[in-house]
């Protein structure tokens, strides 16, 4: 999957702990936040195409987004999976009612599919990815060139210089290239959606310049970010067999060692830890 990709280029250590050796962690924020999010928005999309007795054509109302809020977040919570505390749920409960309101009549109606699940084989692997958004331009609607695909971060808008931007683009581009390897072209562009930009007081009525990065696509970007890929499968396939999940190159980022459980005795840490005692 291209997560495993994303999630082991920003810390080998901890994917080889959570990722690949199957621990869970204590502390699900960032795992709570970012479903919620999706799920969430997929209930929407598919709220106004008719789904679950709704007349087709329905915009969701603040109401149907808090009650999808909530029955996402019961079942997240049956499975182990917490907000860090009372102000993440809020956070996000907000920036979905401000996000149904603002995208929702201009988006829901040219959503074509939601979470659109996509492979291709590569020389030494299958490589798999899930689309948020599949939105049909209105002037070309069958016109598989003039697709573009749309990807939810629950974030803010990353330094365009970040390598969190950077791997985020090449994300984009390996979409991309699933999606000619199915349709036979690539799509017209894709939308980068930050939500975590909505949450402004007071609140936005229309979608913030911030909200948005848009990614166009050319053969040499899509091959350039292939390659990087096809480097980094190959590192979590040598360590797979290696049994070794060294520390990662680059900085990581305070946000993910934070929520991090193996941070304790991590020889590398971006913020030195204290080792706390169970209190008795």
């Amino acid at each position: 999957m291209t997560s495993d990709i994303l999630s082991f280029r920003r810390c080998s250590r901890q994917y080889g702990y959570f990722g690949n050796d199957g621990f869970v962690p204590a502390q699900a924020t960032q795992i709570f936040y970012g479903t919620i999010i999706h799920q969430v928005l997929d209930r929407c999309h598919r709220h106004y195409w008719g789904f679950a007795g709704h007349p087709q054509g329905t915009m969701p109302a603040d109401a149907d987004v808090d009650q999808y809020f909530n029955d996402v977040q019961n079942a997240l919570k049956s499975h182990g999976v917490r907000p860090a505390s009372p102000a993440v749920t809020a956070k996000a409960s907000r920036v979905l009612r401000i996000f149904n309101r603002v995208e929702g009549p201009t988006l829901y109606p040219l959503i074509r599919d939601t979470e659109f699940r996509l492979e291709s084989e590569r020389p030494q692997y299958v490589l798999r990815g899930v689309v948020d958004v599949l939105a049909r331009n209105p002037t070309a609607p069958s016109d598989p060139a003039q697709m573009e695909i749309w990807d939810y971060k629950g974030t803010r808008l990353p330094n365009l210089s970040s390598t969190d931007m950077r791997d985020y683009i090449w994300q984009m581009c390996v979409y991309a290239e699933l999606y000619r390897a199915r349709v036979g072209t690539y799509p017209a562009r894709a939308i980068l959606y930050f939500l975590n930009e909505l949450d402004m007081d007071p609140e936005p009525m229309s979608r913030p310049l911030r909200a948005v990065h848009e990614v166009t696509f050319t053969t040499a970007g899509v091959q350039q970010a292939l390659s990087e890929f096809d480097v980094t499968a190959q590192a979590i396939i040598g360590c797979r067999a290696n049994s070794a999940w060294p520390l990662p190159t680059l900085n990581p980022g305070k946000e993910t060692c934070d929520i991090c459980d193996i941070r304790w005795n991590c020889p590398s840490p971006t913020t030195p830890y204290q080792v706390r005692l169970p209190i008795v």
